[in-house]
């Protein structure tokens, strides 16, 4: 809406202008009035009009006067000063200014009607020029951060000197520069999950750039590196400094994160990098350590100088206990990696656990492919080592991996159970749809893997499991905002979100508006 401010202090001519604005221009107007400079003043500050008419001389506080005022506020209205002959010295006083424009009394109406119409139209035209710089400068930032962080991640990631030095060239392009001084990397990872991944990235790096930059005198750069991950970087003078004291930083971050952001965080602090083109290295100790987390344990950051190497181990051969896998007893495969639990915490013993992993998502991996039936439906995905956060979590991954891959292979002669299987769970799950429910609970029900009902449901229904709760729930909620007599609160609830914002949130994303919302449009309806 164009708002327009008419000050004058005789009634008749406000109520005349206002009443040709309003019936003479095409533009919509809002307008108000003021009878002296003082009311002029305070309705420029509230109401912050795009035009201003106004008299020159009035009681209290002239036009000149309220001018000089409104110069000194944020206000970027255009002037125009209506004036006798008498005042006409005045007027030229005022155009000093910056008023645009005076307008002797007594009115002309077709010329002041044109005058008005010009700046109408001129105003509008800055004011859009002014909304597509904006929105130019907001495009502009927004590509020269992701450049940043492309430009950061590929420091991260690069092995050599040359390739490096590239990256450092590009940064400094966009006025990122790296002093010569000590350096090192710290990896923070942080669960993501359903509930979280629309946020969670975006929280832990605000969360980690505030705290550490107000706590840090040193220089420290955050940024988001892959899927649960961040990497800081600190810079220093004393290798000292780079260790200890930024694990003890690092510690109440960490803790910082899990008490807003309501996920499990662990950090790995790599060891220090003598010049900025050597930052890849230091990540690579960071995101070893950061793998520690399978241990446990009251800590949560772990310094990869700290971690002592420990004796050599001898392949596990778990090659052997996988031939052939439909008949490989899953907790004897997962039993492989109870070592971890018995021997003290070294590199060699993480390494050998990992590189068994490894292999055994290569022969998962493999397998896979040799059944037909799935018709190139996606099954479970096995996780990577970095993805695994305890022990007990990497044994039963390992024992989910295998009964899927035996259950994928009776699978051929059992499709009839299994779409008998489908419907009852189906059934199963329309019961107690507004109850907790979730992969695990389902699973116990029937006797099966996660894994498996995964599968399953996914081709059974061409869905995954957690859309179809989502969306069946909000059917339930969208029927009973339809009745005004039950509070919002009360229809989470009953559809299975106990928590009210929550809701709000799984609501809006997958109906595309509020709940409350919903309800005022179909009650109108």
């Amino acid at each position: 809406m164009f708002k327009i401010l008419v000050a004058d202090d005789e009634k008749f001519i406000r109520k005349g202008i206002i009443a040709i604005l309003q019936r003479d221009l095409e533009e919509e107007v809002e307008c108000f009035e003021a009878r002296n400079g003082i009311e002029a003043l305070e309705l420029a500050k509230s109401e912050q009009p795009n035009l201003i008419i106004t008299d020159i001389s009035m009681p209290g506080r002239s036009g000149l006067e309220f001018i000089q005022a409104l110069n000194e506020t944020d206000s970027t209205a255009t002037v125009i000063i209506l004036s006798g002959y008498e005042n006409f010295e005045y007027a030229r006083n005022a155009i000093k200014l910056g008023v645009k424009e005076y307008v002797l009394k007594p009115i002309k109406k077709p010329e002041f009607i044109a005058l008005i119409k010009q700046y109408v139209t001129d105003i509008k035209s800055v004011e859009t020029r002014t909304k597509e710089e904006i929105i130019r400068n907001v495009e502009n930032n927004k590509i020269m951060n992701q450049l940043k962080h492309d430009f950061l991640v590929g420091l991260l990631n690069c092995v050599t000197k040359e390739e490096a030095s590239q990256y450092l060239d590009k940064l400094k392009s966009l006025g990122m520069t790296f002093q010569p001084m000590l350096f090192a990397c710290a990896v923070v990872q942080y669960r993501v999950s359903e509930e979280n991944e629309d946020y969670i990235d975006f929280a832990v790096k605000n969360i980690l750039d505030e705290y550490l930059n107000m706590q840090d005198t040193d220089g420290v750069v955050t940024v988001k590196y892959a899927r649960g991950k961040a990497v800081v970087i600190f810079e220093g003078t004393e290798q000292k400094v780079l260790q200890e004291p930024k694990r003890k930083l690092l510690r109440k971050a960490g803790n910082l994160v899990k008490e807003y952001c309501k996920t499990d965080v662990f950090i790995g602090l790599g060891d220090v990098s003598y010049d900025s083109l050597h930052l890849h290295k230091s990540l690579r100790h960071a995101l070893w350590a950061v793998n520690f987390k399978l241990y446990g344990g009251s800590d949560n950051v772990e310094l990869y100088a700290e971690i002592p190497r420990g004796p050599e181990y001898k392949f596990l051969g778990i090659e052997k206990l996988l031939k052939p896998i439909e008949d490989a007893n899953p907790i004897q495969v997962a039993n492989v990696f109870e070592f971890l639990t018995r021997e003290p915490k070294s590199q060699n013993a993480l390494k050998t656990a990992e590189s068994a992993y490894r292999d055994f998502g290569q022969i998962i991996y493999n397998q896979i492919g040799h059944y037909e039936y799935l018709d190139n439906q996606p099954v479970r995905k096995i996780k990577s080592f970095s993805e695994l956060w305890s022990i007990s979590e990497l044994k039963k991954e390992v024992r989910d991996s295998i009964e899927q891959i035996q259950e994928m292979a009776g699978k051929g002669e059992n499709d009839v159970s299994n779409r008998k299987l489908m419907a009852e769970i189906l059934r199963y799950m329309q019961e107690n749809i507004t109850k907790e429910l979730d992969l695990n609970i389902v699973a116990d029900r029937f006797s099966r893997t996660p894994g498996y009902i995964s599968t399953l449901f996914k081709k059974g229904t061409n869905d995954n499991f957690n859309s179809y709760i989502t969306n069946e729930r909000i059917k339930i909620a969208k029927k009973l905002l339809g009745d005004s007599t039950v509070p919002i609160q009360q229809v989470g609830e009953l559809c299975g979100y106990p928590n009210s914002k929550y809701f709000s949130v799984v609501f809006k994303k997958v109906a595309g508006e509020s709940p409350k919302s919903y309800r005022e449009k179909i009650i109108k309806e």
